[in-house]
């Protein structure tokens, strides 16, 4: 390989970095000054969803201090009800799994070998 060859490598290589630092800034400031400027909500949330069907949820919305059941499907949201916010239970924190990385790998590769030795291929 001529040191032609190794200069049009390292030119295309530099040229590549320059596209990608080039998209990050642009994305960067494009994004800051076209982006939704709405934070995160503070009167209007999600309490609870549960799926309903295929495509369907039956949704709990806090809004305020008001809630509401709503069902909602791909295509449209339908008010179904208003519900007493006093008389809805508080959500169970998701419990957090704490393994550590060596323990779930392990598992993970015992599941693969299960799928493998059952005739199962992917």
């Amino acid at each position: 390989m001529g040191w032609k060859e190794v200069l049009s490598i390292i030119g295309t290589l530099a040229l590549m970095i320059a596209v990608f630092v080039g998209a990050h800034y642009f994305s960067k400031y494009f994004g800051k000054r076209y982006g939704t400027r709405s934070g995160p909500a503070k009167n209007l949330s999600i309490l609870e969803c549960q799926s309903v069907g295929k495509d369907g949820a039956l949704l709990i919305v806090k809004a305020g201090k008001r809630a509401f059941l709503v069902g909602a499907t791909p295509h449209e949201f339908t008010f179904l009800s208003e519900l007493d916010p006093d008389t809805l239970e508080a959500p169970d924190p998701p419990e957090i799994a704490k393994r550590d990385f060596s323990a779930a790998f392990k598992t993970a590769i015992k599941g693969l070998g299960k799928k493998q030795d059952e005739g199962e291929h992917w």
